[in-house]
């Protein structure tokens, strides 16, 4: 392990992921962790985990990036002691707004709920975020088109307390508190890499990082694939299930009516 991302949802995460993987590290992001390590943190957050959990499960894995991993930064830490730590804190004034955007947006998009709903990746990744929304924000979530409870007391009172406990623990010699508007320069020293010959990446603008992931992650791409399946073999179903019916109009009123003497509806 070589960095943590311990900056909280909303403060460059996406960016700092194409960071990452632009300097060719193994980079886990949410997808990644809920997709491969989903029991392990269901198990970590209802019960607890243990130096050599952690460092059996990202055993390989360069960085880490977003829930529920910048919170855990500190177990993460016992397990690889020389691992370094990047944090970006953003004014609460625009963190804010910023995050209930992205979180309002999610349970808008009907693609991504549709995702969730029929298919199987799609529920479990559904499971994975209502745990780690959990940790990070206090509420849950019960549906896929539910929203997390907004609560700004709550979480501002997280926000800081995160932003704080990292600036206080982290050693000082292991940790770099970034600046999006400082570019390549700072990160590139502190990691000891080479200065790419290409922008800053800015990603996730405007909350658009769940449709660029649609249609660019291969693990979110995976699960639209599964859900247009089961919307198919469901439509194939049902035009079947019509054909009969026009075939046969008075079976469908032996039907209901067998229903309805069955289960006494009359």
């Amino acid at each position: 392990m070589k960095v943590i991302y311990a900056g909280y949802s909303k403060t460059g995460t996406k960016s700092m992921a194409a960071v990452f993987r632009e300097f060719g590290y193994n980079t886990y992001d949410f997808l990644e962790k809920n997709r491969y390590l989903g029991k392990d943190w269901e198990r970590i957050l209802k019960q607890g985990g243990t130096v050599e959990d952690f460092r059996r499960m990202y055993e390989g894995v360069d960085a880490v990036v977003d829930g529920p991993c910048f919170i855990y930064w500190e177990e993460i830490m016992d397990a690889y002691p020389d691992v370094k730590i990047i944090i970006s804190i953003r004014d609460e004034a625009t963190w804010l707004p910023a995050l209930k955007k992205q979180i309002d947006s999610l349970a808008t998009d009907p693609l991504y709920v549709l995702m969730q709903v029929l298919s199987f990746s799609g529920w479990k990744y559904f499971h994975g975020m209502s745990i780690a929304g959990h940790a990070i924000l206090g509420s849950t979530l019960k549906w896929p088109w539910s929203t997390f409870k907004y609560n700004p007391t709550v979480w501002k009172r997280k926000y800081r307390n995160h932003n704080s406990y990292v600036l206080h623990k982290a050693p000082k010699d292991q940790l770099l508190v970034f600046n999006f508007k400082d570019g390549w320069g700072p990160i590139c020293e502190f990691l000891g890499e080479k200065v790419p010959d290409k922008p800053f990446p800015h990603a996730n603008i405007a909350a658009s990082t769940m449709r660029d992931s649609m249609e660019n992650h291969p693990i979110m791409k995976g699960m639209l694939r599964e859900a247009m399946f089961t919307l198919g073999v469901i439509t194939l179903i049902g035009a079947y299930g019509g054909y009969k019916v026009y075939q046969n109009p008075a079976s469908i009123r032996g039907w209901i009516n067998a229903a309805m003497t069955r289960f006494k509806f009359w």
